[in-house]
């Protein structure tokens, strides 16, 4: 069996954390006007995941390393590239400790982090947009039931958001613009009034091990999980039937062994678009399942890349251990289902959902302890 044992994370604004020592410090994600979306301030990628971490925790991880560990960084792309024009246009240096590269390889980060945490037995990295951080909980799974492996660290991280990101995305209709906030257009999901996001940066650090008898208070059973593709000519659409969403949710269901009637909470990929909204509704309604609850994080924390799949599932999982599966923000219309109206947490598994572009579905399945 397999748990996530530790993980941190960041987000709009505020530091999540589960175990290790507490650190107050907050990113600032104020709004703020770049082009057509808008952004609070923006962290180079190492700097932001430092917002996570401090030595104390990172020794802690290392100590408690029981065997074979792997590192595997989850990130938008495979390339960090930073053009935004508040910091000076000339050559970088590029040295070991990659200090706000403009250009910089993901997998020398990766390595980095590896020795950090003593992870260094299998290293690897993951550009697949949005659906990367849940994408690999493939990897974690066939690295700890095959290859003999005790623990995997996934560091998730996004890229520093810059001025032609936030044009693509604003010019796409894809993030809410500031024309559209002027108007008075909210973030949502789900919802046929208010819709969209805003782009949003964040990390998240999540530590998997191999059951065994020394443990202490798991967050959750990593129970399965599955990423699928669909037959589209546009890879960066989605089918209307939502096959992707469908099939990534039979599998992770056929590797977990449950039945469809064991998921009581959905965390949905949610980016409240029209074609999203369209799309992973009928990929949840398609996969048959039975009663259940759906809530978003987006419209709350902003669009994050790739930690998105992962850092929503921490964040469920602490707001559940609260007691609450919290709404999606700005629901226009009572629904029972995709909530607006926050409720009791229920009994029962987490089904993750997350999509990138490239036509790639990604789901996991979590049993919350």
């Amino acid at each position: 069996m397999i748990y996530l044992t530790h993980a941190r994370t960041i987000s709009g604004g505020e530091l999540h954390e589960f175990h290790g020592i507490n650190v107050p410090q907050r990113a600032h994600f104020f709004p703020d006007t770049y082009k057509r979306a808008r952004l609070g301030i923006s962290y180079p990628p190492h700097n932001l995941m430092e917002k996570c971490l401090d030595e104390p925790f990172c020794q802690m991880i290392t100590k408690s390393n029981r065997g074979k560990t792997a590192l595997i960084l989850s990130t938008g792309s495979q390339i960090w590239i930073h053009d935004s024009g508040r910091f000076p246009q000339k050559a970088p240096e590029l040295e070991y400790k990659l200090k706000l590269p403009y250009i910089s390889m993901t997998q020398i980060y990766a390595g980095r982090m590896a020795s950090r945490f003593g992870a260094t037995g299998h290293v690897t990295t993951d550009g697949s947009a949005c659906a990367s951080s849940l994408k690999v909980m493939m990897d974690v799974s066939n690295l700890i039931e095959n290859y003999g492996f005790e623990r995997v660290v996934v560091v998730a991280v996004d890229d520093v958001v810059c001025n032609t990101q936030l044009n693509i995305f604003g010019e796409a209709g894809a993030s809410v613009t500031i024309e559209e906030e002027e108007r008075g257009l909210l973030p949502s999901a789900f919802d046929g009034v208010n819709g969209g996001f805003r782009l949003g940066q964040g990390a998240a650090l999540a530590v998997f091990d191999r059951g065994h008898d020394a443990m202490q208070d798991p967050m959750a059973q990593l129970l399965g999980q599955f990423t699928a593709s669909e037959m589209l000519d546009n890879s960066i659409g989605q089918r209307l039937d939502g096959q992707g969403f469908t099939d990534a949710i039979e599998g992770a269901l056929h590797k977990a062994q449950l039945s469809k009637s064991e998921i009581s909470v959905i965390k949905t990929h949610g980016t409240g678009t029209d074609l999203n909204n369209q799309s992973e509704k009928a990929g949840i309604e398609a996969a048959g399942l039975g009663d259940f609850v759906a809530t978003s994080y987006k419209p709350d924390i902003g669009h994050t890349m790739g930690p998105s799949g992962l850092l929503e599932t921490i964040l469920l999982l602490e707001d559940m251990k609260r007691g609450q599966v919290p709404a999606i923000a700005n629901r226009t219309r009572d629904d029972d289902v995709y909530l607006s109206k926050p409720v009791d947490t229920p009994e029962g598994n987490i089904l993750s959902l997350a999509a990138g572009m490239g036509n790639i579905y990604s789901a996991a399945l979590f049993k919350p302890l």
